[in-house]
């Protein structure tokens, strides 16, 4: 789909220079002024040999194109169709004129349809819009609309559009909603269903283990009975949990906490239920944090129990919790089976499991998409740094503040720029800009960065950038999407034609990176390194 709307983007570019060659041949084959002279009178009169008169390069691509095609005057009335839109809606090319064009759309969408394109209209932007249209047949087809507008010697002539039969790609996704909302719907209702037969079973265990002595055989049975009980109360809520999530109704209450003591809380409720397993806290800072601590503490107790399950035979689980730059970051570290790097990044989607794991560990891969959904809530993001067979390291940070605050600034506000997230230097004799990213960021600190960036490369006029990643840590992958939409097209408007990016030793770290880049390399030469001296030798190699 996707492919297809940039196959249409491009041939509207190719109808507009076609439109364009066409207007100024006529000018120069000495048309009068009058007939030179922009109006707002409708076409509507003409009849489709007189526009193939004055147009034919363009109506020869147009009715070649395996979609609708249209074009507008000034006023928003159409002026013209191809045979595409013709055999689509069973109309004559004269009745689809002027505002005839809207005659096949569905009523609501018509509605919403012409407001969009009347706002359009009035600022000369680019028009983009999904509705419904009836086909010949009557039949209602979704379609998806884009248009351009265009120009003659900077004077808006109107728009030239196209419109492309969506309805089987629109008639999924809509069947995948629809089945995902039943399912959840299920989930929430089988899950309370179940809640209250489970808690009666429970009640009825504790009461029969009270009437029995711990050296009695059945006793053990009756314990092993428990385990899976209390396993089965986690799926349940786990299940509960993901329904209100989808529902947007997942409670939270903010009350602030000694977050050093709900951890060492949950650490040493975990080494009851795991008494196999060594939990050493190795550091633990003293911070009060205001979120709410049940659900921070469900977040510690699913990472503490991934790393009991994902560990069999490593006996040591390692917690860690700091206070960095103004935020708590929190590690859980295991010694066992370990992910793959390709696993990563969806490692905490809903219901996503590890390649065979589930024949071996139980559970439905629901709590990791709880807990990231959690930290979100908490303006907090999470990472995992892993080898496979060596273990892997949870990790989250929570922001103890909403704004990023910088320590300490050192600039001339021309040439250079540092402070405790960037070191932003111009390098005269190379001609570039090297910029050293540190620590933990987030994204109000790769904001700020790129900012500075564009700010220095615009007042030096440089053309490369040696962008290096080799001291970053942790995961800055929601500012991915910005920095591919906004910072890397600014510094590209600005003169950027070349960047090397060393590669930060975290894996999610490179992950976000790459999202970043990925959209920008026909704008941007950008390369990625291991290690600076290749980046800077392929930088110092261009010319």
């Amino acid at each position: 789909m996707t492919l297809i709307l940039h196959l249409i983007s491009l041939l509207t570019v190719l109808m507009l220079f076609v439109v364009s060659f066409a207007q100024e041949k006529k000018k120069k084959k000495g048309k009068s002024k009058k007939e030179d002279k922009i109006t707002k009178q409708p076409l509507i009169e003409q009849s489709a040999s007189n526009v193939s008169e004055n147009e034919t390069g363009f109506i020869t691509i147009a009715d070649q194109i395996p979609f609708m095609v249209w074009r507008s005057d000034p006023d928003g009335r159409c002026i013209y169709v191809n045979k595409k839109w013709i055999q689509f809606t069973g109309m004559s090319y004269k009745d689809s004129l002027g505002f005839g064009f809207a005659k096949p759309m569905a009523i609501p969408e018509n509605e919403h349809r012409r407001q969009e394109w009347w706002k359009m209209i009035k600022g000369h932007q680019p028009y983009e819009i999904k509705f419904r249209i009836k086909n010949v047949s009557g039949e209602l087809r979704w379609v998806m609309a884009r248009a351009n507008a265009y120009h003659t010697d900077t004077v808006f002539m109107g728009y030239i559009g196209s419109i492309i039969d969506i309805t089987d790609q629109e008639n999924s996704t809509i069947a995948i909603q629809e089945l995902s909302d039943r399912k959840d719907e299920f989930l929430s209702i089988a899950s309370h269903e179940l809640k209250t037969p489970l808690t009666s079973i429970k009640a009825l265990f504790q009461l029969i283990g009270r009437s029995i002595s711990p050296e009695d055989k059945i006793y053990n049975f009756l314990d092993r009975a428990n385990s899976n009980i209390l396993r089965l109360e986690t799926l349940i809520a786990n299940l509960l949990d993901v329904s209100k999530i989808n529902a947007g109704k997942l409670n939270y209450d903010y009350t602030e906490f000694a977050f050093e003591q709900m951890l060492e809380e949950a650490v040493l409720s975990m080494e009851n239920i795991a008494p196999n397993h060594h939990f050493i806290l190795r550091k633990s800072d003293a911070v009060n944090f205001t979120g709410d601590r049940f659900r921070l503490e469900q977040v510690i107790y699913n990472f503490l129990s991934n790393a009991v399950k994902y560990s069999p035979e490593g006996k040591e689980i390692i917690v860690t919790s700091e206070v960095n730059n103004g935020n708590i970051i929190v590690s859980v570290q295991d010694f066992g089976i370990g992910i793959k790097r390709e696993n990563l990044a969806k490692i905490f989607d809903r219901y996503y499991r590890v390649d065979n794991t589930i024949m071996k560990f139980d559970g439905l891969g629901l709590g990791l998409f709880i807990s990231s959904e959690i930290i979100k809530r908490h303006n907090g993001s999470f990472w995992i740094e892993s080898e496979l067979g060596e273990g892997a390291t949870f990790y989250f940070i929570l922001p103890l503040t909403e704004q990023h605050l910088h320590a300490e600034v050192h600039t001339d506000e021309f040439s250079y720029y540092q402070d405790e997230t960037i070191d932003v230097q111009i390098n005269e004799e190379a001609n570039r800009l090297d910029v050293n990213w540190t620590g933990y960021q987030n994204f109000k600190s790769v904001q700020d960065g790129c900012l500075i960036m564009l700010d220095l490369v615009k007042k030096n006029q440089v053309a490369k950038i040696l962008n290096d990643n080799t001291e970053v840590r942790g995961n800055w992958s929601e500012a991915s999407d910005w920095v591919s939409t906004e910072c890397l097209p600014a510094l590209a408007e600005a003169g950027v034609r070349y960047l090397a990016w060393i590669y930060s030793p975290s894996s999610f770290s490179q992950l976000a990176a790459e999202k970043s880049a990925a959209p920008l390399k026909s704008m941007i030469n950008i390369q990625f390194f291991k290690e600076k001296t290749a980046a800077t030798e392929w930088l110092n190699s261009l010319s």
